[in-house]
């Protein structure tokens, strides 16, 4: 009788065991699982999103910098030199991309950390990533990218007007496109880039934010209804 008693033990021990094994296991793939909803957040965030609004846009017509460009040139009766002015505003616009790029790594450390970090109180409790999550990292990202596009547009654009049209302009005209093309840049350009990507950012928070609920809320079906855990 004991040495009977003694397996069922043992039985009971096993199935025990091979229960919290399963599990840790379900828990790791949750993990998992919100773990690639962050990384693809960030790449469709940062590599279609952001990069749509600082990489050259498919139609000249939607180029607002080169729109604007011609607006001064036509109002100061100057040509634009089309070679030049693609050359500097790419390289302008590679530059502003690949600084904010950056940041896609240090979005998804960021909110890897958050999942790394969550420990389970129950079985039941789930891992959550709410709006003040993002406020301060998004707050950083902002103001980067401000700085680095008041830089770039000083280095890259406005100390190269006088390579940017067709024939050789007296300082005057060139003093005043600089003056123009700078206001431009620092006001109605940095203002729009600047909200749409507030705005870009905002929809994939709250897209990855509802992504996760979902996960939570099949983790939670499986953990209450699979004969698994039961």
């Amino acid at each position: 009788m004991l040495v009977k008693l003694t397996m069922l033990g043992s039985v009971y021990m096993n199935d025990e065991n091979t229960l919290n094994e399963l599990k840790k296991q379900h828990f790791n793939n949750y993990k998992n699982a919100i773990i690639e909803l962050i990384k693809n957040n960030s790449n469709v965030l940062f590599d279609e999103d952001i990069s749509s609004l600082i990489n050259k846009p498919p139609l000249d017509s939607m180029d607002i910098i080169k729109n604007k460009f011609l607006d001064i040139a036509k109002k100061e009766k100057i040509v634009l030199n089309d070679e030049n002015y693609n050359k500097i505003i790419e390289s302008f616009r590679k530059d502003l991309f690949k600084f904010a790029l950056k940041f896609k790594k240090e979005r998804n450390d960021f909110l890897i950390k958050i999942v790394d970090d969550f420990k389970q109180s129950n079985d039941f409790d789930l891992i959550k990533i709410n709006k003040k999550d993002f406020n301060s990292l998004n707050s950083k990202i902002k103001k980067s990218i401000k700085s680095k596009l008041i830089d770039l547009s000083e280095e890259k654009i406005v100390n190269n007007v006088n390579n940017l049209f067709t024939k050789d302009c007296d300082k005057e005209v060139i003093n005043k496109v600089s003056l123009n093309i700078k206001k431009y840049l620092k006001s109605t350009y940095e203002k729009q880039l600047l909200e749409n990507i507030d705005f870009k950012v905002l929809v994939k928070d709250t897209t990855l934010i509802n992504l996760i609920k979902e996960q939570g809320e099949r983790y939670m079906f499986t953990q209450k209804n699979s004969h698994i855990f039961n």
